[in-house]
């Protein structure tokens, strides 16, 4: 029995909600998976997300819970 590790790349994608949108969810979801990867470092990748309007600790901490802990808390 073999147990499948998460892909956490999956939990950092974002999607877009129009045409105009998608080159910018193509270069955030390839920093997403860069960072990951370790090709770009951390300062990189939070400035690709600030330059899109997405606050990199927001987007990032819930991920960092989830692979630290194991356990995925929102605020609503």
């Amino acid at each position: 029995m073999s147990i499948l590790l998460p892909d956490y790349r999956d939990f950092l994608m974002v999607s877009a909600c129009d045409e105009r949108s998608l080159k910018g969810m193509t270069i955030i979801n390839q920093a997403s998976a860069d960072w990951l990867a370790s090709t770009i470092d951390t300062g990189t990748y939070f400035d690709v997300l600030d330059h899109f309007g997405i606050d990199p600790f927001l987007h990032v901490n819930p991920v960092e819970d989830l692979v630290f802990n194991q356990i995925i808390t929102l605020d609503l």
